[in-house]
């Protein structure tokens, strides 16, 4: 007897990999700038929060790179919303790139970035970055090598084949959640053929006459309706049985929450969570749940704070005991409205709260100083799942762009030099940036 055993190295889920700082199973968000400020990925079990702009532009772009990641994957998707058309948003998803075309990227931000830090103000005004920062990523050097996920292209749309063997779950709200053997039954009468429906309610045939086929065919009618009796009786008892887990636990579900959407769309969650090929432990396939403009005013009612904070905390627990990760979208400035002290329940409940600022419509949007940007992304919440410390980025003053061809989040830094004429910077005397530009002459470099 020897104790040598074969080592059986059990093969990872598709779109996933261990992260080797935390010892977490990770999956992309389909960003790979974001990927970066949350330490790799989002890790299993896991719920993100996005707080919308004022616009809900960015926010969905986000959700799109999110969704595009489970379809090349092929993980399982689950898309709700009641604001968006989960089909039209699964139609005009983008395009994902070869690996040559990545490369080509890749290679083309390192340049630009190189361009951008020693050439910024360059020889035209003898600005020069130090040699040794020049090979720095733009917002992290720890995972600039991760291996997970996959670029996209925003200007093109995903090829309708790779959707259509996409297996995706959606919903809007269109059928109140209910079975649709149930919607069937009770809309309209099952269809039976010519020969299992009664003599009494089957079709006459003009031109014959009724009065001798009724003695020849009276015993073959007496059989054939006690067998559709018979068959009524197993079709009624196996639609019931189908449909009284799902039923029951949409009744359990009507009873916890006031607004019957919530109900409705949580026992459609979790009746996708239960499958075979999610089970916690088990490493066979992993679900993507995609809610975009949750608590929006299409939301709204009496019991308005209180079902959202029901759902989340069910949501949370669902996503938990599961192999699952979920993306949200909510308008946060909105809810602030309705009720300020909903934004701190609202991060608790989730791992990962991120808020995008857009300058759109705002004073910034012209400044000089945020030319370059579409806004700032803040971190409110980093959580940490099954480890000891929380990742945290090199820097939390962080901001994106929204090109032609991907989102783009990298460190906020302010040009190397700022031209503004002194009626320009007067008149703006508020902002803290106008103030430092009023005190540096419009001619002259900034000293480091």
């Amino acid at each position: 007897m020897t104790s040598f055993r074969k080592r059986t190295v059990q093969k990872p889920i598709r779109g996933t990999r261990t992260s080797p700082h935390t010892a977490q199973v990770i999956t992309s968000s389909g960003n790979p700038y974001l990927d970066v400020v949350i330490g790799g990925g989002l890790p299993m079990g896991s719920i993100c929060l996005i707080e919308e702009d004022r616009f809900m532009t960015h926010a969905k772009v986000l959700a799109k790179y999110f969704l595009a990641e489970g379809v090349l994957s092929k993980q399982e998707i689950f898309l709700g919303s009641l604001d968006d058309l989960p089909a039209e948003m699964l139609r005009r998803l983008p395009k994902p790139l070869t690996e040559l075309e990545t490369e080509v990227e890749q290679q083309e931000e390192q340049k630009a970035q190189a361009q951008g830090g020693a050439g910024a103000g360059g020889s035209e005004n003898g600005l020069r970055i130090a040699w040794r920062y020049n090979d720095l990523p733009l917002v992290n050097s720890e995972h600039a090598t991760a291996k997970i996920g996959h670029h996209f292209n925003l200007m093109e749309q995903m090829d309708s084949m790779m959707l259509y063997y996409a297996n995706t779950t959606m919903w809007d709200d269109n059928y109140k959640g209910l079975d649709p053997v149930v919607l069937f039954e009770s809309s309209s009468p099952t269809p039976t053929s010519l020969e299992q429906q009664p003599v009494e309610d089957a079709p006459p045939i003009p031109g014959e006459e009724s009065t001798a086929p009724e003695i020849k065919t009276q015993q073959p009618q007496e059989e054939s309706s006690a067998s559709n009796n018979n068959n009524n009786n197993i079709n009624n008892n196996s639609s019931s049985v189908t449909s009284s887990t799902k039923t029951g636990s949409q009744e359990s579900q009507s009873q916890v929450f006031h607004n019957a959407r919530y109900g409705n769309l949580l026992s459609d969650i979790q009746h996708l969570l239960r499958d075979e090929s999610f089970v916690a432990g088990t490493k066979k396939n992993l679900c993507r749940v995609c809610l975009t403009s949750l608590g929006s005013p299409l939301w709204y009612d009496e019991h308005f704070g209180e079902d959202l904070i029901k759902f989340l905390t069910l949501l949370m627990a669902s996503v938990r005991s599961c192999n699952s990760v979920c993306l949200i979208t909510m308008p946060m400035h909105l809810i602030a409205k309705y009720d300020a002290s909903l934004v701190p329940k609202i991060r608790q409940l989730v791992d990962y709260a991120i808020e995008l600022e857009s300058f759109a419509g705002s004073e910034r949007e012209t400044h000089p100083a945020f030319k370059e940007y579409s806004g700032l992304l803040h971190l409110h919440k980093m959580s940490a799942l099954n480890t000891l410390a929380v990742h945290m980025p090199d820097t939390t003053d962080l901001a994106f762009k929204l090109r032609r061809k991907k989102f783009v989040i990298e460190k906020f830094h302010l040009p190397p030099e700022l031209q503004e004429s002194s009626t320009a910077a007067a008149a703006k005397p508020d902002s803290c940036i106008s103030g430092l530009l009023s005190n540096s002459n419009a001619s002259a470099s900034l000293d480091f």
